[in-house]
């Protein structure tokens, strides 16, 4: 049941974001051409949940999971962040709020992954930047563009890395974290 939350939580909370900016910011909506064909589409979509394998393999279960047995738990999960977070930067320019929103996500997606394991933090990950593909934002910034083609590209202007460093994505992730760590909220949902 817990992946199933994950999942759909991720999902809600990024449609939370895209509501928010789509009364906020002047957005740019361009169609691509060529569009992308359905095969094409499905093929970037299995892309986006490996690199969410990928990505929680090594920041949640190697540097947390398996870390906390060497140093502790809050160094492992200090570790995470700041690797997260780094590794992320190369994406595109980082702004105050960009870095602060990696530093949240790596911090829900770590409590995602110890109150309800691996595979619930990987479809938090994976639906939370599904629905930015699919709703034509970039994945962690400009430059993951090329790599990975939506449908619809949404631009918002003066937020080059995309949605992640908008003050929306900031108050949405505050949110999800205070829930995730409400007394009594992992055990209830586990």
């Amino acid at each position: 049941m817990a992946i199933v939350w994950s999942f759909v939580g991720s999902i809600v909370a990024f449609l939370g974001v895209w509501a928010i900016l789509q009364r906020s910011e002047r957005i740019t909506v361009q169609v691509p051409s060529p569009r992308p064909s359905p095969g094409a589409l499905a093929r970037l979509l299995v892309l986006i949940f490996i690199m969410a394998v990928i990505e929680e393999g090594i920041f949640r279960w190697l540097l947390i999971g398996e870390g906390h047995r060497i140093m502790g738990l809050g160094p492992a999960f200090a570790l995470s962040v700041i690797l997260f977070t780094v590794a992320h930067r190369h994406n595109g320019p980082l702004s105050f709020l960009a870095t602060m929103n990696l530093i949240l996500v790596s911090l829900i997606l770590g409590v995602v992954f110890w109150w309800w394991g691996f595979l619930s933090a990987v479809v938090a990950h994976f639906g939370w930047n599904a629905m930015e593909w699919l709703t034509g934002f970039t994945i962690s910034g400009e430059k993951t563009r090329p790599l990975l083609p939506s449908p619809k590209e949404r631009l918002i202007e003066g937020y080059p890395y995309g949605p992640e460093s908008h003050w929306s994505a900031t108050i949405i992730m505050m949110i999800c974290l205070s829930l995730l760590i409400a007394p009594g909220v992992g055990p209830l949902l586990h």
